[in-house]
């Protein structure tokens, strides 16, 4: 393990006057390699064994990039439209004043207001004589 000065000394240089100096962005450089060396430690030293009683190690994470992954955020994709689920929920709890008297008609529309804002919902007759909305628009008909 380098320590935080063996890490920094190896980004120095000497000027033209002799002096050690170092750069902005050779700063930065050890920086990020102390960063990535304290990181690689607490991972040495946190690292858990999944069975402590097995002849050879057998560690719970390969190597520190396995670990990193492991603590890394899983970010679900939702790719649901929260607004159609919404219009659909609301025009099919309202879909029984509107039902037509006709058992011949096979597809209707009908306005409702959510939020203040009108909307137009698109009903067909299924299969098995279920009504079930396949389209919405803002706005009247």
């Amino acid at each position: 393990m380098k320590t935080k000065e063996e890490i920094l000394n190896s980004f120095y240089t000497t000027g033209a006057d002799g002096v050690s100096e170092i750069s902005a962005p050779d700063l930065l450089k050890a920086m990020e390699a102390y960063k990535q060396q304290s990181l690689a430690d607490a991972f040495n030293a946190a690292r858990k064994l999944k069975d402590e009683f097995a002849p050879t190690p057998n560690y719970q994470f390969k190597n520190l990039e396995d670990y990193i992954k492991s603590t890394e955020i899983k970010v679900v994709k939702n790719d649901k439209d929260e607004l159609s689920e919404q219009i659909a929920l609301v025009a099919d709890s309202v879909l029984p004043n509107f039902l037509p008297d006709d058992p011949t008609v096979t597809e209707f529309a009908f306005d409702f207001n959510m939020m203040g804002i009108g909307y137009t919902a698109f009903y067909t007759k299924d299969a098995d004589g279920y009504w079930q909305m396949v389209r919405w628009r803002v706005g009247r008909e």
